[in-house]
């Protein structure tokens, strides 16, 4: 039995990062579309599926059964919350954050 190189390593977690973040992205086309035109799109849930095994299996090599939770979902995740706000099906906005209370009373004022 040969030990597997850690360069073989990263290669497999970067095709996974590949597959689970398509997985994601065509994820988040399914919900727009689904909030858009009131429809399912059937085809796009099964390249989710595809790529999501890929990714799966990708990781499963790599890292074992625990990098699908390690690391799967928070790549299916970031991929799906990246387009789905490219898209505009939601905005994820920083608040501001004020030093002084001076320059909270003006910003008021400011916008009026």
């Amino acid at each position: 039995m040969t030990a597997m190189t850690e360069g073989l390593r990263l290669v497999l977690l970067v095709f996974a990062v590949v597959g689970y973040g398509g997985a994601g992205a065509s994820l988040a086309v399914c919900r727009y579309r689904d909030l858009a035109e009131g429809e399912r799109d059937w085809g796009m849930f099964g390249v989710a599926g595809m790529l999501g095994v890929f990714g799966s299996l990708c990781t499963v090599v790599a890292a074992g059964i625990l990098g699908l939770a390690a690391f799967g979902a928070v790549m299916l995740w970031a991929g799906y919350v990246l387009m789905a706000q490219h898209m505009g099906t939601f905005r994820i906005e920083a608040g501001r954050r004020y030093w002084t209370e001076e320059r909270a009373e003006e910003e008021p004022r400011r916008a009026k």
